[in-house]
């Protein structure tokens, strides 16, 4: 999500907030003027700053439950996440800008909450006020997302959502304490801004960390820890206790305008006028489209250099897909700019569609891995073309974890797994050395374990590298 996506997403819902405040005034007035002071002859009198602050209060309420309720569709009835910062530890596993970006907004939603309720009564100047209406509300909110399906329920948003609150009534307390206390006061000042201070370097450590190790961090690695204290493993395969060395690979790495560039000449060896090149940048990718008759788009992956080519022609009524000779349509191919290994192997998918497949090719210092897909049409071009063919360099040798210690960590729960109940039985059918794609563009290895959990085949990728 760039940063123009996030400011068009808050303005749509923070205009919603002030309609949806503009209607409960209108009624709040009417109750109080005409049923509250007229008919019932209600003594209390309303002051400046609880109608200027609770108007607030008001509008960012309705604007965090358009955000909360009204943005989603019914897709997740009874789903519930009770791992404790597991979100947190997605987020390291993918450490993409997007993950970090939904946590520290789940944080900054609900700072104004605890800005604005010291500020509407004396009273939550107490933090365990602040503190019990934050925890009654974002619980309110998670119960209705479980009942309803509106999203899930999961306790690190309730973490999250508290922590924002608490970093929100920090900050007000400690421009009031600056602007009225008289002694101590600064240590009364740095000791709320405590909250949003230990926050701070929690995220810096993290980012600083992550940018000082040398590799980068698995994806699919697990998130939480499964309870297998019921289950049954049976291993039917041998788990030796050798530790050896596996080398490391690197992918291509490309920047935005490294990216444009390449796309440039990649339209240019196919005569297709770059001057109205429109570019979507994204974090991780990018996408390409030069339009007119017809549009073309490249998707483009940063880390590894993945990329998709769609020529839309193939959505006229007179597009038919084809099939072809391998030989010719390695020729077309070609002239795409791509070298298929002769070790590739082929396959025909039916209805013009044609895969090639290379499986971790070994030359010299370099690994050859991926697929290209692509099909072929009756007007004798190549529409849809996936290219997924990444060649590695290799970085260096790294000592291995064995299989047995590999084992090891599969026993102890540390993989990942999605499923609602416990595990009763673990089948592991074979292991063997896999390589997978970090987020830094290494090529790491890591064990694979073909297994049958409870019935149903499943990949368990465990870490090899110590």
């Amino acid at each position: 999500m760039r940063t123009h996506e996030i400011i068009y997403f808050f303005k749509t819902y923070l205009l919603f907030g002030v309609i949806g405040f503009l209607a409960f005034a209108l009624l709040g007035a009417f109750g109080y003027v005409v049923i509250y002071k007229k008919m019932l002859k209600g003594p209390k009198k309303i002051s400046k700053r609880q109608i200027i602050f609770g108007s607030l209060f008001i509008a960012y309420i309705i604007m965090v439950l358009g955000v909360t309720f009204i943005s989603r569709g019914s897709h997740f009835q009874g789903s519930m996440n009770i791992h404790f910062l597991s979100s947190y530890q997605e987020a390291w596993n993918k450490f993409t800008a997007l993950s970090w970006q939904f946590l520290i907004l789940n944080i900054f939603m609900f700072v104004p909450f605890g800005f604005l309720l010291p500020l509407l009564h004396n009273k939550f100047f107490k933090f365990y006020y602040t503190l019990a209406a934050s925890l009654l509300f974002t619980l309110f909110i998670e119960l209705f997302q479980l009942k309803t399906g509106i999203g899930i329920f999961e306790v690190d948003d309730i973490f999250n959502n508290v922590l924002g609150a608490f970093i929100g009534y920090g900050i007000i307390m400690a421009l009031i304490s600056a602007f009225t206390a008289k002694n101590n006061k600064g240590i009364s000042v740095i000791g709320f801004l405590s909250p949003l201070l230990i926050t701070v370097a929690v995220f810096v450590g993290i980012f600083v960390y992550y940018d000082h190790k040398e590799l980068g961090n698995i994806p699919q690695d697990y998130t939480y820890k499964i309870n297998l204290n019921s289950a049954e493993i049976v291993v039917n395969t041998s788990l030796n206790e050798s530790q050896d060395l596996a080398p490391i690979y690197k992918a291509p790495t490309y920047q935005k305008e490294e990216s444009a560039q390449w796309v440039r000449g990649f339209f240019e060896n196919m005569d297709i006028d770059t001057a109205g090149l429109e570019i979507n940048a994204y974090n991780d990718n990018a996408i390409f489209w030069q339009r007119g008759e017809p549009t073309y788009n490249v998707w483009i992956n940063y880390i590894g250099g993945r990329y998709s080519f769609t020529d839309f022609s193939s959505f006229d009524d007179e597009a038919e897909p084809m099939n072809i000779e391998e030989d010719l349509l390695m020729k077309a191919i070609n002239d795409f700019g791509i070298t298929i290994p002769e070790e590739a192997i082929f396959t025909h998918e039916g209805a013009g569609r044609y895969q090639w497949k290379v499986d971790k090719l070994a030359r010299g210092d370099t690994l050859i891995d991926g697929t290209i897909t692509c099909t072929y049409y009756s007007d004798n071009t190549v529409k849809d073309l996936d290219n997924n063919l990444i060649t590695y360099q290799k970085v260096r040798d790294a000592s291995v974890k064995s299989k047995k210690g590999a084992f090891g960590e599969l026993t102890e729960g540390k993989f990942r797994y999605i499923s609602d109940g416990k595990i009763d039985e673990i089948i592991i059918e074979n292991i063997s050395l896999d390589y997978i794609l970090d987020t830094k563009g290494f090529y790491q290895p890591v064990y694979h374990f073909e297994s049958i959990i409870d019935g149903n085949e499943h990949s368990i990728l465990i870490p090899a590298i110590h």
